[in-house]
């Protein structure tokens, strides 16, 4: 699936918007909607310029922009209807060293001729950064998004000049990252889940590893649970490749998102690579090392080193190798 780059929509607000705007005098009467932004015990946050639409049933029926006391009001909504207030501001200002991650108020009655007054809550947001690299070194300025894969919530950053990028700010959710080399290329794609601040639980600061970002992929290593079921041992789990004649080896790792195959993407020059695989170890097993091997006729990982079995790669062009890890013993 393809991002948007615009300003950062929840669905509702994205199918609403094709509906178009709804005119005030089609509806029997109108109300008014107070807003004033507001931490989760109901403290006013005095944050100016924070872009908020309120979305009926069918359509978006109003857009409003906080002042300095972090106060918004939309006039002439139609009634009777239910209203979602929601923060359409992409990325919201920083919070000290923080941010706060865009908020939403569901299930607003609306009367003609009445107002009601709301708050809109936001907490701290998560925050997700690392690095990406190409067969140079640091992949300076490289676009990257984060894509909220429950909410369909678009975050965009850059690469600085050390290949390192930052998203602060994000909602909870299962994020899909992506690097891009251009804007024609395929991107590198990554994911991970995150949390915003849960009460009195501090909200997700996660350091991915580093990865590949590239025009073209040459490698694409997979391995899969033998029960294809999801796997705590994959996730996470860190992959090397190394040339069979040369020695050099490369290695980055999986995604550390729950699930039942995981890939991991290389740009190597051509030759002859054996693909190790380690394991993460958990509640009920110990980590491992495997390699891609073809005990059989068919590619698995395996415990056994001489069984391994070296890979083609041609630099230029895809190549996907990988199999199915075999379950491991208990502890």
């Amino acid at each position: 699936m393809r991002l948007i780059t615009g300003t950062t929509l929840v669905v509702a607000l994205a199918a609403a918007t094709m509906v178009g705007l709804a005119s005030p005098a089609a509806a029997a009467g109108s109300g008014t909607i107070a807003v004033q932004l507001a931490a989760p015990d109901g403290t006013a946050i005095r944050l100016a310029d924070v872009e908020l639409a309120a979305i009926g049933t069918d359509a978006v029926v109003g857009n409003a922009t906080t002042d300095a006391d972090g106060t918004a009001t939309f006039t002439g909504i139609p009634a009777p209807d239910t209203v979602t207030v929601t923060v359409t501001t992409r990325q919201l200002p920083p919070h000290g060293a923080e941010t706060y991650a865009p908020g939403l108020r569901s299930d607003i009655a609306i009367r003609g001729g009445s107002t009601v007054a709301v708050t809109v809550p936001l907490v701290i947001g998560a925050t997700v950064q690392g690095g990406v690299v190409s067969p140079t070194g640091p992949a300076a300025g490289r676009l990257m998004y984060a894509w909220n894969e429950d909410t369909s919530q678009v975050f965009r950053t850059t690469s600085d000049s050390a290949g390192q990028y930052r998203f602060v700010g994000l909602s909870t959710g299962k994020y899909r990252i992506e690097a891009y080399a251009s804007g024609t290329a395929s991107p590198a794609v990554w994911k991970t889940r995150v949390y915003q601040q849960r009460g009195t639980l501090p909200a997700s600061r996660v350091t991915l590893s580093r990865h590949y970002a590239h025009s073209d992929y040459d490698l694409a290593v997979f391995a899969a649970s033998a029960s294809r079921g999801p796997s705590a041992q994959l996730s996470g789990a860190s992959v090397m490749v190394t040339n069979a004649t040369t020695g050099t080896t490369f290695s980055t790792r999986f995604s550390t998102l729950l699930d039942s195959e995981q890939t991991a993407q290389f740009q190597i020059p051509s030759g002859q690579y054996l693909v190790e695989l380690r394991t993460v170890a958990t509640t009920t097993s110990p980590a491992r090392v495997l390699w891609l091997g073809r005990p059989g006729g068919v590619y698995r990982y395996v415990a056994d080193r001489a069984q391994a079995v070296p890979v083609t790669v041609v630099f230029g062009g895809f190549n996907g190798w990988g199999g199915a890890v075999p379950e491991a013993a208990s502890r």
